[in-house]
């Protein structure tokens, strides 16, 4: 189960890329609490629960080396209203997880709430319909001025943007993600909710690809000063 950890995003934040590829070892699906086992047993195929018992094992055990304690078997987790994780001996941690196909993407923060998205990126044939129900007027104006052979990679780029926002103040979809705008002219790094049950104000982002294809964002709730070389070490685990 390789880990990589990827630059900083921002100062205090750590992000790891995993791979799902391999299942995990027996040592480190017993870290698995009860919930988590339940869940890995409702699918219905072989590779996603292969992919979800990598990806919770490999979180546990960079949660552990975050926020203690050592042993990833040990952390405990609880859900806010509308289900985000957080731990609940180290509510200071804040971390985020996301995959798509054989990929996965952590993120930990230690001083503001954080959300990661990641998407494949491939051809869609509903982008159209998806972008009427989510996108802004903004948002839609600008994918239709996309070359069509661009336009999918457009779309899910502001797709993780949302996400990726949405996951950090701890909503999901539960908002409707057209109060959120991902693309403000002059601040590119900057998302604006306004939402009349959680209110209005920036959140700030990170956008890019992991590989070639593969699209990945990250925001915090909170502006970041930009990470120095220093603090974007590379590191591995097996």
């Amino acid at each position: 189960m390789p880990v990589l950890r990827l630059p900083d995003p921002w100062e205090g934040c750590a992000l790891w890329r995993i791979d799902l590829r391999l299942a995990p070892t027996p040592e480190g699906l017993s870290s698995l609490d009860a919930q988590e086992r339940a869940r890995a047993a409702r699918f219905v195929f072989e590779d996603d629960r292969r992919r979800y018992h990598a990806a919770h094992v490999a979180m546990r055990a960079l949660l552990a080396q975050a926020a203690g304690p050592g042993d990833p078997s040990l952390l405990r987790f609880v859900h806010n209203a509308f289900g985000k994780p957080a731990l609940a001996d180290a509510p200071g941690c804040h971390f985020s997880l996301s995959h798509s196909g054989d990929a996965a993407l952590l993120a930990i923060d230690d001083s503001a709430p954080v959300g990661v998205d990641v998407e494949i990126d491939r051809a869609m044939d509903d982008i159209d319909a998806m972008a009427q129900a989510h996108f802004t007027d903004a948002e839609r104006d600008a994918l239709r001025r996309t070359p069509a052979p661009a336009r999918a990679s457009a779309f899910l780029r502001t797709w993780t943007r949302k996400e990726a926002c949405l996951k950090a103040i701890g909503t999901g979809l539960s908002v409707d993600a057209r109060q959120l705008e991902t693309a403000r002219a002059g601040a590119p790094d900057e998302a604006w909710l306004d939402d009349a049950t959680h209110g209005a104000g920036p959140l700030y982002l990170r956008s890019g690809r992991l590989a070639p294809d593969l699209l990945y964002s990250v925001a915090s709730t909170r502006p970041r000063r930009a990470a120095s070389e220093a603090s974007c070490p590379a590191e591995a685990l097996a």
